[in-house]
């Protein structure tokens, strides 16, 4: 145990983007979110909203009941939000954030995964980490171990520090601002039940995704040269002869069916989230909807977890008998 968290923690060292990219893109989103909440939406602190009705026009008032549903009027709002609505409106803010953070991360990991086998071999690292008592089977699992768990799971704690950020710097400039009235109040529970739905699609995915990540890693160790190629242009190209010279799309069915069909099997296809009949989707629809039997009672699931313990294995081989120096 302590030998595989030593080489995850390799992976780290030696592939710094893991962390280090993460976190610039992390960086860009406060940066830009900051710059249009304090100079693009200037308009909002409720002085300069075009049309503001008479007695709604300066920021930080105390508004009675109806003031608040003059300005909800007249900012189309219609009715006040409920609880419950407050609540999925900040449910649903914290996903897309994290969606936003896991999105850019995942191209972290592709190129870690096309390059963390190909990179030891062109600077003959390989010489050294064989020459250690580790075996090839704890090389290669940590490298899954290190894109399939340890990231994610770095993800999932970044995206809610990250949330837990942009809601403070919404608090410190719309707090006492008549937008600010409007704007739901700090929910632990949403942010916790947040993160635990982003846990339960990071486990889908990766259950689903565990075949791909093999294939790269079978790339990786197999390709040498031109790596990046010999990942993307297949996926290009395929389809594309497929169609030229059969006139189908099966190929191409296939990669969107294995690159998406487990939101379909967990129930979190599009349907899950427009429910509601007044257009905004209550969370607790949203979880209810959610759940893993789909996932789990998927044969294509099971099919590729076999199909990637293969592509594993056969990773190991060629590492332990392929050695280019």
């Amino acid at each position: 145990m302590n030998t595989m968290a030593m080489l995850v923690r390799r992976e780290f060292w030696e592939h710094r983007s893991l962390w280090i990219a993460p976190l610039i893109w992390v960086g860009v989103i406060v940066v830009l979110f900051s710059w249009v909440l304090f100079v693009g939406a200037r308009h909002l602190d409720g002085n300069s909203i075009p049309g503001t009705p008479p007695g709604l026009e300066q920021p930080g008032i105390e508004m009675s009941e109806a003031d608040r549903a003059e300005l909800q009027k007249h900012l189309g709002a219609g009715v006040q939000l409920d609880d419950s609505r407050k609540q999925s409106v900040s449910t649903f803010s914290f996903l897309l954030i994290g969606a936003m953070i896991s999105g850019f991360a995942t191209v972290v990991v592709f190129f870690y995964l096309i390059d963390c086998l190909f990179t030891e071999r062109r600077d003959r690292s390989i010489l050294f980490w064989k020459s250690l008592p580790v075996s090839d089977t704890q090389v290669v699992l940590s490298k899954l171990l290190t894109a399939m768990v340890a990231v994610p799971l770095g993800v999932i704690v970044l995206s809610a520090a990250t949330q837990f950020l942009l809601y403070c710097l919404v608090w410190l400039r719309f707090h006492g601002t008549m937008f600010g009235e409007l704007m739901p109040d700090w929910d632990f529970m949403s942010w916790m039940r947040s993160q635990g739905l982003a846990i339960g699609i990071m486990v889908g995915s990766l259950l689903w995704y565990a075949p791909i990540a093999a294939y790269f890693l079978l790339l990786s160790v197999w390709a040498r040269r031109l790596v990046f190629l010999w990942a993307v242009v297949p996926l290009i190209a395929i389809p594309v002869l497929e169609g030229i010279f059969f006139h189908t799309s099966r190929f191409a069915d296939f990669l969107g069916y294995r690159f998406g069909g487990y939101m379909k099997l967990m129930h979190l296809e599009e349907n899950a989230f427009s429910s509601s009949k007044d257009g905004l989707p209550r969370v607790e629809e949203v979880f209810d909807s959610f759940h893993f039997s789909g996932l789990f009672t998927s044969v294509d699931m099971w099919l590729g977890l076999v199909a990637a313990a293969v592509l594993v294995y056969a990773t190991i081989r060629i590492r332990r008998y392929r050695d280019e120096s």
